[in-house]
């Protein structure tokens, strides 16, 4: 297990990874962080700095990490730069130690500690070893490679038996298959599970579980999930390595739902740090997946031709959509940050444009359960500000779905079944099935009101004189959750819950459609978006990636208030 969380370390970069780690690891230890590290800051030689009883012998004392990345030579100890190791080393005995250690820290003892996710090399251990000797009389002196990192974090992070057998065979099946697209990580879920003291159906399988023993299962089980990803990621599927990011933050925040009210800020740091750990697997997963959305069908690497490639993209476009909502309802905390913001939701919104504009395929949805994809993607371009691409999309999908319901055929099958989607492919001349898989559809209740929303008012009609005689025997449907949704959506299993509103009629008077949406947002009882858990804390996107996670469709409350904007007003989140 120790080789494995050793070569898990060996992938991490510097900044954004292995400084975010370590706090939890000195956290377990017993030291208590004075600092996050900060990208841009001056630091003066010190990465992290945090005070605490030695572990070796009970002496107070003030650790201050020297934070580097990878193998560490004779180039990375003095190479002319500010931010190689000595340079480093000297400016936290110049400055550090004689200006800005504070007067409760200035008796404890200093230890500086040099901290890498590689190794010494051979070249370099004299000069090491000259450099503490030499500064001995100022402070102590130690370094913490991979194996030695690997080694602490076995024994204080991943204490209380987390790999136990039945744990190691888990990791180790996760780990084997973590590239395999078709590999659904039930190794890892039974591992979550455990940690998070869950029972298959999602309740509390401890009530009785203290809240201190509650964090150190939340670091264990995040710890878990990004080795799982960093290994889907080195064999190249990123895709997998969100996946994995998506489930270990949705089932960590289900479990903080089931804490008593008053005890649930105290996990929020955890769920901070699963939050940060998805935002960099999308980071990733944009710059795999980037440079074939700027090309004519460039996704078609991703799968084969027809219905089989269709399945695939919409999975990028709900995908895209998501990320884009996480960027696009985060709040910054200054103007750089809302600058950063802004950049960020124009990048993925570029994408997901680019992606639609070069993939006619992504007009057509096959499987019913596409509607959810193309929810979250609408709503992230309204909200982005892409309001004509939105406009021009729905026009094109709502034109193919009325031609398609009328010539039964190519239509998105209501069971969301592949298999049935392969058979109504091969037997394309049989009405019986073909009648059997349009008897119902969220797409065409979904997609007509839009047509509302964006004021396609000539495809609302199309879609509504096709439901009153051509198309007459689909049942076009929407879901609703009811009151109790935050006890189950972050967990999976949402569509056992909720109402469903069917038939969901398509007045003929485009105007009544939109009283009638109207009407509806007034109903508190379906107020989703203001009975949010995630919402108040400022991590509403969640909300959103459960969706696409757990295939549950978009709540029509989140998006029907898109009905109060005009095509000149500018959206806010």
């Amino acid at each position: 297990m120790r080789l494995i969380v050793s070569q898990f370390l060996r992938t991490l970069r510097e900044r954004d990874e292995f400084d975010r780690l370590l706090p939890d690891l000195l956290m377990a230890m017993g030291y208590v962080p004075l600092a996050k590290p900060q990208t841009g800051v001056r630091q003066h030689g010190v990465d992290l700095a945090a005070v605490g009883k030695s572990l070796a012998d009970g002496t107070d004392e003030m650790l201050l990490l020297v934070i580097k990345q990878g193998d560490l030579g004779r180039r990375d100890w003095d190479n002319g730069e500010p931010t190689s190791v000595r340079p480093s080393l000297n400016e936290v005995l110049d400055v550090y130690l004689t200006k800005l250690v504070a007067p409760e820290h200035s008796g404890l003892r200093k230890t500086i500690i040099l901290a890498t996710t590689g190794d010494l090399k051979q070249d370099v251990e004299m000069n090491w070893t000259a450099f503490k000797e030499l500064n001995a009389a100022k402070a102590n002196f130690d370094f913490w490679g991979a194996d030695r990192v690997s080694d602490l974090i076995e024994r204080y992070l991943l204490d209380e038996n987390l790999f136990a057998p039945g744990d190691r065979s888990d990791l180790r099946k996760s780990l084997a298959l973590a590239a395999d697209p078709e590999y659904d990580f039930r190794d890892l879920n039974r591992l979550l599970l455990r940690q998070l003291g869950l029972t298959a159906d999602g309740k509390v399988e401890k009530p009785d579980i203290n809240l201190k023993q509650l964090q150190k299962a939340f670091r264990r089980a995040h710890l878990a999930a990004q080795i799982c990803a960093r290994w889907a990621q080195a064999d190249g599927d990123s895709r997998q390595a969100l996946w994995v990011n998506e489930r270990a933050l949705l089932w960590a925040w289900h479990r903080v739902q089931l804490v008593n009210a008053d005890d649930r800020s105290k996990l929020y740091p955890a769920i901070a740090g699963m939050w940060d750990s998805y935002i960099h697997a999308a980071a990733r997963y944009f710059e795999v997946i980037g440079p074939h959305l700027q090309v004519r069908d460039g996704m078609a690497g991703y799968g084969s031709e027809g219905a089989a490639f269709s399945v695939v993209l919409f999975e990028h476009i709900g995908l895209i959509g998501s990320v884009g909502l996480a960027c696009c309802l985060k709040q910054g905390n200054s103007e750089a940050e809302d600058a950063t913001i802004s950049a960020n939701v124009s990048t993925v919104a570029d994408s997901l444009c680019a992606l639609i504009e070069n993939h006619g395929a992504g007009a057509s949805p096959r499987l019913d359960r596409h509607i959810i994809d193309i929810s979250l993607a609408l709503m992230f371009l309204v909200l982005a500000g892409r309001r004509e691409q939105a406009e021009s999309w729905v026009a094109e999908i709502a034109k193919r779905l009325d031609y398609c319901f009328k010539m039964r055929a190519r239509f998105p099958v209501s069971s969301d079944s592949l298999e049935d989607l392969v058979e109504l492919e091969v037997n394309q001349k049989d009405v019986g099935l073909a009648q059997k898989l349009m008897r119902t559809s969220w797409s065409l209740a979904t997609v007509a009101a839009w047509c509302v929303i964006l004021e396609l008012d000539e495809h609302y009609a199309a879609l509504s004189q096709g439901v009153s005689e051509p198309y007459k025997d689909v049942c076009a449907q929407l879901w609703h959750p009811t009151g109790d949704w935050p006890t189950y959506w972050y967990f999976g299993g949402s569509l056992n819950h909720g109402e469903t509103e069917a038939p969901y009629v398509l007045p003929s008077a485009i105007d009544e459609m939109r009283k009638r949406m109207t009407d509806f947002m007034a109903l508190k009882n379906y107020d989703w978006a203001g009975s949010s858990p995630s919402r108040d804390v400022g991590i509403w996107a969640i909300d959103f990636i459960a969706c696409r996670h757990f295939r549950t469709p978009v709540p029509a409350s989140a998006w029907y208030r898109l009905i109060t904007l005009n095509s000149q007003q500018v959206p806010e989140a």
